[in-house]
């Protein structure tokens, strides 16, 4: 091999806390490699990871997750910590240059090998690296001769000045804790003295039989020298049958960095799609350096062939939408079945592993999902994260970390933000299911980002950006708030659908979703209470029920989530722990419901929506389809039902029939498959227990990629109706298989009613928020009492 790679991930990493300052005044930085020095007694330590796990595996710490740890760990945040490594390196790397590459450190660090200043680094996102060679040692010392110190600074507490840089840590589900730590790997890597930095491949398919690869191959030459090499390339199926085309360049490179460009044609390309619109082809592209014959270096990426365009959508004009919000895969459109993503697995992320990724991931695809939209407030996923979308076929919408602050102007500002977002783009730009990416989540969204420099650094960012990557970008998200159209945006690109959960009863849903009329839905928010099994695990057992204070303060928006049980049931559900929980869930699914096929009935004119979240990053009592510890809410599988590629849809103006009323529903067929489907059965049913009995059948012919109406269902309903009613939907082919169904509960009662008693219990609630504002206490006024 022309490269040696030492990765120091694991768990010989070990740590201590020091004073800020402390640490140099003791001399830590100059220890030695020794077996029994100053640090044989410090704590063991795990990396990737972060600080507050590592001090929880050592006992320093309570479980931060339990109750209300996390504020009793802030403490952690105003120290400096110093993590240590001993390591001995192979006799195979003399004669080679050594480099410690660090892909990851959040926030801020100093580095040091066997007593050697190495340098500082600023900002989570960006990979760096020293220069080594003069100073490791290749003697043979037990454990190693090599002693490597890094001392992380405390980290920012102002999240407006790191924005960019770091990942969010407030906000309304955030509990103000700031995590920090070498969460990514750390490797010693020799090289030959001209070596291959980085490769980039733009895709394009002008045609299905022809794929074109625009690469760009970063070459560093570190000697003084110009030197004359070739290139050579390989190109080969990864999962896929293809022959090998190889291809040779002869190169001139000058010392320092060189970027060197091919471009490649490709016949009869095995391309890559989302899952649900054709295979997940990928391919090795492996580029040898050859010097006198002999090759001295070689980097590979996994790609796949596929190319990314965007398309106005269809129904508005350029005076409603002034941005293309339709996706392109290889030509064909895409309506995004979207969910944002709400991790990593963990927020401290010292608890991730390759295995939470794989479960939670399958289970994306299971829920019929096709796109994961990572916002703003969460980091940019690691490289197995979009490994595996690659071999999933779950495409992928990327933001950088800037949410929701008006942002400094200064230009050290700008320019420490640009650094992290090019780096976050060049270590992840080859991925097929990277689709997207976006400057900022709700940077229009105030009074404050009106006046604020946000639109000119969003504006930025896109134009640096495209210097390193052909993957379309997008300013921000919404682009259609109240503030975003006074900054001269157009009213109808896209909207945040928060608004029906957040007003707590304000509205319900039947008139709140129809009502928004934009592009896209990038965000749209339904909440609900995990199992009791995991309920167990971060609320104390004297706080499960009656709900104590360890609810609200894993966000639990405790009025809202009665409200919600309420507009769904008819009744609150507040019998028990167990009637809650479940109708909480069962809640949330019945929002995702009638909130996501209202949107997908309306392709083309609407092109994605994303729920809001599929997963959460800590324990929570809000988001997520599956809950922190892995585990389905009764929500999932309404989420699942809703996004069947093919689905009989049911279009009512409300969920409240009283007797006799004229019930009237709108039967649709959504297809976002390419094929046709031909004589296919729609059947329906509507039911209750005794007294309704509406049945009927028709034979339908759904073209490609379609949304449309194919019966109207009206029926009055019985005066001894009450309580629930049902309908069923199924289609099935010629043959009798069942190709989708779709079930719906709605309700016997009066709207108007239920309506005016969901305002009387807000405005109970809003009382509260008045006297108390946001804060956790004002479910409990006598927290606010001392004796």
């Amino acid at each position: 091999m022309s490269r040696n790679i030492i990765d120091l991930s694991g768990c010989k990493w070990q740590m201590e806390r020091m004073r800020p300052g402390q640490g140099e005044k003791e001399g830590l930085n100059l220890l030695p490699a020794e077996y029994q020095g100053t640090h044989f007694s410090w704590n063991f330590a795990k990396v990737p990871g972060d600080v507050y796990t590592d001090l929880h595996r050592a006992g320093e710490l309570e479980d931060p997750y339990f109750g209300r740890n996390m504020h009793k760990a802030k403490w952690v945040a105003e120290y400096e910590w110093w993590y240590c490594r001993r390591f001995g390196v192979d006799e195979d790397m003399k004669g080679k240059r050594v480099y410690l590459e660090f892909e990851g450190v959040d926030y801020s660090c100093e580095v040091w090998l066997n007593g050697t200043y190495l340098g500082s680094h600023e900002g989570m996102f960006s990979d760096f690296k020293f220069d080594i060679t003069d100073c490791v040692s290749f003697a043979d010392w037990r454990g190693g001769a090599n002693m490597l110190m890094v001392k992380l600074n405390p980290p920012p507490k102002n999240y407006r000045n790191c924005g960019g840089k770091k990942v969010n840590f407030s906000g309304d589900y955030f509990s103000g804790l700031i995590p920090f730590g070498i969460w990514q790997p750390v490797k010693v890597v020799a090289l030959a003295e001209t070596h291959i930095e980085s490769i980039r491949t733009d895709i394009t398919v002008p045609k299905q039989d022809l794929a074109n690869i625009n690469a760009t191959f970063e070459i560093d030459n570190v000697t003084n020298k110009t030197k004359n090499l070739k290139l050579v390339g390989y190109l080969s199926g990864k999962n896929c049958e293809t022959e090998t085309i190889k291809f040779e360049q002869d190169i001139e490179l000058k010392s320092g960095i060189n970027n060197i460009e091919y471009s490649l044609d490709v016949k009869n390309p095995k391309l890559w799609w989302s899952w649900d619109l054709g295979d997940q082809n990928l391919y090795d592209f492996r580029i040898t350096l050859v010097e006198n014959s002999k090759e001295i270096d070689e980097l590979s990426e996994v790609i796949g062939l596929r190319e990314i365009t965007m398309e106005y959508n269809e129904g508005y004009t350029r005076e409603e939408t002034e941005f293309p919000w339709t996706f392109v895969i290889n030509g064909k459109k895409q309506f995004l079945r979207s969910a944002c993503w709400g991790g990593q697995p963990s927020f401290l992320y010292g608890q991730n592993s390759l295995k939470k990724y794989e479960d939670r991931l399958s289970m994306v695809k299971e829920a019929n999902i096709n796109n994961l939209r990572i916002f703003g407030w969460h980091p940019p996923e690691v490289p197995e994260f979009y490994r595996l979308c690659d071999e999933l076929g779950i495409t992928v919408w990327t933001n950088f970390t800037l949410a929701t602050q008006a942002y400094p102007k200064d230009q050290e500002f700008i320019d420490g933000v640009l650094h992290e977002c090019v780096a976050t783009v060049k270590q992840r730009r080859n991925h097929p299911s990277l689709i997207f990416w976006m400057g900022g989540e709700e940077v229009f969204f105030s009074g404050a980002h009106e006046e604020s420099g946000n639109k000119k650094l969003m504006e930025v960012i896109g134009e640096t950006v495209a210097k390193h990557t052909n993957v379309p970008y997008g300013l921000a998200s919404p682009l259609s708030s109240p503030s975003a159209i006074n900054m001269g945006f157009k009213a109808h690109e896209s909207e945040h659908a928060n608004g029906h959960y957040y007003s707590g009863g304000g509205s319900f849903m039947e008139d709140y979703y129809p009502a928004l009329d934009c592009a896209i839905i990038p965000e749209l928010t339904a909440a609900s209470a995990p199992s009791i099994k995991s309920l167990k695990k971060f609320i104390p057992e004297d706080e499960l029920w009656p709900m104590g204070l360890s609810w609200a303060y894993h966000w639990a928006d405790i009025d809202i989530l009665i409200n919600l049980n309420f507009e769904v049931f008819n009744e609150y559900k507040m019998g028990s722990l167990e009637e809650f929980v479940n109708a909480t869930q069962i809640a949330q699914g019945t929002v995702i419901q009638f909130a996501l096929e209202t949107y997908r009935r309306r392709k083309p004119k609407m092109s994605g929506v994303a729920l809001c979240h599929f997963i959460t990053h800590v324990p929570d009592i809000k988001w997520g389809v599956v809950d922190f510890y892995g585990e389905k809410k009764l929500s999932f599988d309404y989420l699942k039902r809703t996004y069947q590629p093919v689905l009989p849809s049911l279009e009512v103006v409300k969920r409240r029939w009283d007797n006799d009323e004229e019930f009237q529903g709108k039967i649709w067929v959504l297809n976002d498959y390419y094929q046709e489907y031909k004589n296919l059965t729609l059947s329906w049913e509507v039911y209750d227990n005794k007294d309704i009995n509406i049945t009927g059948s028709k034979t339908v012919n759904l073209s490609e990629n379609s949304a449309e109406k194919f019966e109207d269902i009206k029926f009055t309903m019985p005066k001894t109706a009450m309580d629930n009613f049902f309908v069923k939907l199924c289609l099935k082919d010629s043959d009798g298989n069942i190709v989708s169904e779709n079930e719906y509960t709605l309700l016997v009662a009066n709207q108007e009613r239920a309506k005016q008693k969901s305002l009387e219990y807000r405005q109970k609630a809003d009382a509260k928020k008045d006297k108390y504002d946001h804060g956790i206490y004002r479910y409990w006024d006598d927290m606010w009492e001392y004796e």
